[in-house]
């Protein structure tokens, strides 16, 4: 082992020092008096045979090397606190965060929550919209659920749903265009989620293959005419369902989007030709975060609930 960890303890001094740039501060930070902070930032300069502050007036600064070793022992003491958390399990009751994809957040987890709150009254869920990978290892994100599917290191990934594919509309426009034959969509606005067609995600998940209207018509085996076409493009798929709640034309989208919207009658499915495998989302979660036992009651919940 390195001779130079047995100061270990100078380090905590003269990484409080650091922070701080002072070493009242730091003799306040660490319950101790200020000349023995300025001893022990003494000792391991001599310990190092460097120069690690410079005195400006009453302020004590880093020195250049001061600087380098303060980022390397913010790091190591970083490490050592995700270490004692990861041996530390925390009960089953306290925060989980959560974090799902804008639309997926506003249209199916967040309307559910109550569900699993008045189940787990102890467990408070923190919901975060995001469309951004969020390393679960690292941070405060105890469960992610992204659509499509990543490679991830050391981290558990599972396939949470796969769900199909299918074109909904309000009932004025069922009614208005007489919508009883696939063919008759031709005669709709078409609205489509424009970032969801591409088989990249910009978070660099693997999306399944495209869900845009040429592949439901050609799935169908309709011809489509584009120049005739009537034609939306949107950015999400809660946007998409925005549109045609609002009597907007016809939008593909996917089973957990839309079906408490068809069970309460607002939009309707006019036919069963549906993209399959369809939409995939991915459940991440550490295996060894303090919180799995909270972890492993939300995902046995939500895993459910999908069912349901």
């Amino acid at each position: 082992m390195d001779k130079r960890l047995r100061h270990i303890s100078l380090l905590r001094c003269f990484d409080a020092a650091a922070r701080h740039q002072s070493y009242s501060l730091a003799a306040e930070e660490l319950s101790i008096s200020q000349a023995a902070v300025s001893q022990q930032v003494r000792n391991l300069e001599e310990h190092v045979q460097v120069k690690l502050f410079s005195r400006e007036g009453r302020a004590m600064r880093l020195t250049k090397q001061g600087k380098t070793l303060s980022n390397s022992v913010t790091k190591a003491f970083s490490e050592l606190s995700l270490g004692f958390d990861r041996i530390q399990i925390e009960p089953e009751n306290g925060v989980l965060t959560v974090t799902a994809s804008p639309s997926f957040c506003s249209r199916w987890l967040v309307p559910r929550l109550w569900k699993f709150s008045s189940l787990y009254p102890d467990i408070q869920v923190r919901a975060l919209a995001s469309a951004q990978y969020e390393d679960v290892r690292h941070s405060e994100i105890d469960v992610a659920i992204r659509q499509g599917e990543k490679q991830v290191d050391n981290v558990h990934q599972e396939t949470l749903i796969l769900d199909p594919i299918f074109p909904v509309c309000s009932p004025k426009v069922l009614e208005e265009h007489g919508l009883t034959s696939p063919e008759h969509i031709n005669k709709c606005w078409l609205v489509e989620a424009i970032d969801h067609t591409c088989n990249k995600a910009s978070n660099g998940f693997n999306s399944p293959n495209g869900f845009s209207w040429h592949d439901w018509f050609n799935l169908a085996g309709i011809p489509m005419n584009q120049d005739h076409h009537k034609w939306m493009e949107v950015t999400t798929w809660e946007m998409g369902i925005n549109a045609v709640l609002s009597g907007h034309g016809i939008f593909l989208t996917s089973g957990c989007m839309a079906q408490d919207l068809i069970e309460s009658g607002a939009l309707v499915k006019p036919f069963d030709i549906q993209i399959e495998p369809g939409l995939k989302f991915s459940l991440l979660y550490d295996e060894e975060s303090p919180r799995i036992a909270r972890i492993n009651v939300f995902t046995d919940w939500l895993k459910q609930e999908l069912q349901n």
